[in-house]
């Protein structure tokens, strides 16, 4: 084989993908080529780096490609039931195949409703094994959890679909899914349990993007006391730099009382290492002509 055949086919010999012969074809080329050899030995080095630079996509993404994809799939849902399956068929071919047309469909249906069993279609099952132990006569005695999907829809402001919501952002493995639920529930923060269930996502989850989605449902409601408590927590704890920049800003253009918020920012600076949220605190303590110490 030439060197153009054999470079052409470097790709799948470092997938694995060649076959026995054209494998032993290339293995042959290389021992005596050394332009090919160091072809491949470049092309192993790319795919490798590549490798190792994987990026994760962010949550706002995933959020994105799912909204995305659902309405996909409505539109496709919508054009596929938008004329029946027989008017299509019926529109094509000529008037003298029709009536054959119309006696196969008749007859296809008399002798499957005569010959085909009725079935339920059970909906999806999911098994998880809690217990396993060996019982009489050589069985095997198992315990385990049955669940079934089901499915609802309606508006937010539908008891069912809000409380499933809520019930969302929680969901302990799944980030993605926690983001797509205080998106739908941003515009309903003047419900208690929605701003109670926004102000744990923004203390106490784990991923960042969840947090920011939960600062910025509550930014309208900053003024409120479980709200601003909240804040402050996450001003001195937060280990995101992004989540604790918001949160000062948020404080300080919503300040009610401003020597609780002058402690707050003397703590924070006390501890802060981001130089940008340093320099914020400073500005805020010396315009409320406040100590940078913490007394």
């Amino acid at each position: 084989m030439s060197c153009d055949e054999i470079r052409d086919l470097l790709v799948l010999y470092a997938y694995g993908e060649l076959t026995f012969d054209q494998e032993e074809s290339v293995d042959a080329h290389l021992a005596v080529c050394e332009a090919c050899k160091l072809e491949q030995a470049a092309l192993a080095e790319l795919h490798a780096a590549a490798d190792d630079q994987a990026v994760a996509p962010s949550l706002e993404l995933l959020s994105a490609c799912r909204q995305e994809l659902r309405a996909q799939v409505a539109v496709m849902a919508k054009v596929s039931t938008s004329e029946p399956f027989w008017r299509r068929w019926f529109s094509g071919g000529t008037w003298v195949a029709k009536p054959a047309m119309t006696m196969g469909l008749l007859a296809a249906g008399f002798f499957g409703a005569r010959l085909v069993p009725v079935t339920n279609v059970a909906a999806p099952v999911a098994r998880n094994v809690r217990f396993i132990e060996p019982a009489s006569d050589g069985q095997v005695r198992i315990v385990y959890d049955e669940v079934s999907q089901k499915e609802i829809a309606g508006r937010v402001d539908d008891r069912m679909v809000r409380e499933m919501l809520l019930s969302a952002t929680r969901s302990p493995n799944d980030p993605g899914l926690r983001v797509d639920s205080v998106e739908y529930l941003k515009t309903r923060c003047e419900r208690e349990e929605v701003r109670k269930a926004f102000v744990r996502a923004l203390v106490s989850d784990p991923n960042e993007g969840v947090r920011l989605k939960a600062l910025e449902a509550l930014k309208p409601y900053a003024g409120e006391m479980e709200v601003r408590s909240a804040l402050t927590k996450v001003l001195l704890a937060d280990q995101s730099a992004t989540v604790r920049t918001q949160s000062i800003d948020l404080l300080v253009n919503t300040r009610r009382n401003e020597s609780e918020l002058a402690g707050v920012l003397q703590d924070m600076m006390r501890r802060e290492e981001n130089s940008y949220i340093r320099q914020r605190g400073r500005t805020v303590l010396q315009a409320m002509n406040a100590s940078l110490e913490t007394f």
